[in-house]
Formats: C-alpha cells, sequence, structure tokens
C-alpha cells in the first residue's frame, strides 16, 4: 500500500544506528564506563541502536562535531549552543543549575591584584576548547598582552599546582573552588564568570522527534538516574532537567576564535 511504502522509505532513511559522544576528557577505557552505559539503557528504552563512539583527541572531537557526525552528544553550554545554532540539534536534558567559572591568584601574591595583572603571566588551566580557558582567552583579546596558559589535566590539578607556585593564576569552576578553598583564606578572586547552563545531552535532526521525546523522558526517569549513575558522579550532578532552546543562546560566542566554528 501508498502508506506502507511511506513507511518503508522513512525507515531506509533512517540511521541504523545513533552515535553518541562526548569530549575526550580522559582514559578511553574510563569515558567508556561512564558512557556505554547511557547507549545502552537508550537501546533497550527507545528500541534504537544507540553506540558510544570515544573521541581520541580535542581536533577529532571537533572535526566530527563541525561535520555532523554525532547523533547524541553530552557536553558543556559553549558547544551545546553552537551546535543549536549551526548543525539544527535539539537540547534534550541538562545538568540542572549553573556554570560558573573563578580566576584566583594566591592570596600572598601581592603583584597579581586585578585580572588584568594576568597579561603575559603564566595561568593553570585546561588546553582549550575548553570552557574556562576560553573565557580567559575572551578576555585578553589582545594576542600580545594574553596570559600564558599552562596545560594541566584536572580541575583540582590546576589549583593545586597554581598554589605550588607553577602558574601565579588559574581558573576553576566556582563548585570547585568552594571545596578547595570554602573561606577564601589561601586565594584571591579576581573575576567571576557570568553564570551559563549546565552540561546538556542534545540530539541530532537525524533522530525522530517521537525517538527524541523518548529520550528525554528516559534520562529524567528512575532508571535513567540509574543508567547515568557513574555518570553523574564524574560530573557531579542532581538528576537531569529539561533543556530549552533559550537558554543556551549566544553561549558559543565564546568558540568564535576557535578553528571551524564559525559556521
Amino acid at each position: 500500500s501508498a502508506d506502507q511504502s511511506r513507511k518503508d522509505l522513512a525507515n531506509l532513511s533512517q540511521p541504523s544506528e545513533y552515535i553518541f559522544s562526548s569530549p575526550p576528557r580522559g582514559d578511553g577505557a574510563m569515558e567508556i564506563t561512564y558512557f556505554k552505559p547511557v547507549a545502552d539503557y537508550l537501546t533497550k528504552v527507545t528500541g534504537k541502536k544507540f553506540v558510544y563512539k570515544y573521541s581520541d583527541n580535542w581536533l577529532a572531537y571537533q572535526s566530527n562535531m563541525q561535520k555532523d557526525v554525532y547523533d547524541l552528544v553530552f557536553d558543556g553550554p559553549h558547544f551545546v549552543s553552537w551546535r543549536i545554532a549551526h548543525r539544527g540539534h535539539e537540547p534534550l536534558v541538562k545538568i540542572p543549575g549553573d556554570f560558573i567559572f573563578v580566576f584566583l591568584t594566591r592570596k600572598d601574591n601581592n603583584s597579581i591584584q586585578a585580572l588584568g595583572n594576568l597579561a603575559g603571566r603564566t595561568v593553570c588551566g585546561h588546553a582549550p576548547p575548553n570552557q574556562g580557558t576560553l573565557h580567559l582567552y575572551n578576555m585578553f583579546t589582545n594576542p600580545a598582552r594574553q596570559p600564558q596558559l599552562v596545560e594541566i589535566q584536572g580541575w583540582r590539578n590546576i589549583y593545586k599546582e597554581m598554589m605550588a607556585g607553577k602558574c601565579v593564576g588559574s581558573v576553576v569552576p566556582l563548585k570547585i573552588y568552594k571545596e578547595l578553598d570554602p573561606d577564601g583564606n589561601n586565594t584571591k578572586v579576581l573575576h567571576i564568570t557570568r553564570a551559563a547552563p549546565g552540561q546538556a545531552f542534545t540530539a541530532s535532526k537525524r533522530i525522530p522527534a517521537d525517538i527524541r521525546a523518548k529520550i528525554a523522558e528516559a534520562l529524567m526517569s528512575a532508571d535513567g538516574q540509574a543508567a547515568t549513575a557513574k555518570l553523574r558522579e564524574q560530573y557531579p550532578s542532581k538528576p537531569y532537567i529539561r533543556a530549552t532552546k533559550q537558554e543556551y543562546d549566544g553561549e558559543d560566542v565564546l568558540l568564535k576564535d576557535s578553528f571551524g566554528f564559525d559556521s
């Protein structure tokens, strides 16, 4: 029948599997333990095959994102915003609460009294395009007066290395800072960034609307909390809540000088 033919054509146009990915923040084997249970759970609840693909490095991750290789992605608000604006992704669920960064120096460092004093000085942080590092670059737009980034892996390590004298400043999430120096006895806060929405899952246009809705509901359910337990432990989070396009609008400004994110 004509109806059956249309259904057959629709099935042919859909991928046999959906690729799920996230930034290469750590060792591949560990990342798989966080994300594979999520892919397996979504396969079970949607009846569609979801496969987690680890990215070996940031260049590969960015390139695949720009080429719209990924069907489902979990990452930071600047990337979420860019995919919504440039690749037609829909945000599904997010980590509740705001994402805020602080720029720090040691309390006993009298040569650093304001954010501008970091120009030309060493700052510990993650390699770009980490969100905190992009905030740093966006505040020092003159290439001749940018701080010198000392790349460190891990927020707590970034703070630790600054305190040990490896750099004069650092950029860390506000939540981590409150954990490490709750009374502000050891550091000076030079700048606090504006609040951004939390990390989120986004889905490409290749995933039909009804499947996107199922994914969102599944990730917020009790079973979804169990499936994402290791992930939420690694990226500390209460149960996920719905995300909207509007709250991520403009967050991609941080990527304006990053290669390949201009279109």
